[in-house]
């Protein structure tokens, strides 16, 4: 009985405080943040993109930048040392070495260039095969004109007499 007499009353008190405090306090609360900060910053936390932001993403920008510039150096110099390693490779061959490696780079190029033209032409001009048409179904089933006794008996087909 008690237990629910507290709770009764707690209920009351909660009911006359939901209609004694208005709910508009909450909005007066939230202007009175806003103009503390316009009064404090100069500006609030809803107006127009400030400096700070722009800078930011120009920052961030301005870094992918340098890096993109970083990797394309890195990038020319692996290829400047590639080059080298190659015509130091090519320096310490002999003679004979060094004509057939150019033999066969010259040939290795001769095909690049024919493939390179093939493909050029395919695209151009492709080459249309006429599609193989099906033939019609035979009307009648040829007969054999061979005597069938005188054609000669496989093994499996022969019968044995006892």
């Amino acid at each position: 009985m008690d237990f629910k007499l507290v709770f009764l009353r707690i209920i009351v008190v909660a009911g006359v405080l939901l209609y004694a405090v208005p709910p508009d306090t909450c909005h007066a609360q939230r202007n009175a943040t806003r103009k503390f900060e316009k009064e404090t910053f100069g500006k609030t936390r809803k107006g127009a993109v400030s400096a700070d932001r722009t800078k930011a993403r120009g920052g961030a920008a301005r870094a992918m930048k340098e890096q993109e510039k970083k990797e394309a150096r890195r990038d020319r110099e692996d290829e400047k040392a590639l080059r080298e390693l190659r015509r130091q490779h090519y320096e310490i061959q002999s003679e004979a070495t060094r004509a057939r490696m150019d033999n066969n780079s010259r040939l290795t190029e001769e095909r690049y260039k024919a493939k390179k033209l093939k493909t050029k032409k395919e695209q151009q001009k492709p080459e249309l095969q006429k599609p193989v048409q099906p033939k019609p179904p035979k009307d009648k089933k040829r007969v054999k004109t061979k005597d069938p006794k005188k054609q000669p008996r496989m093994k499996q087909y022969k019968v044995k007499k006892y």
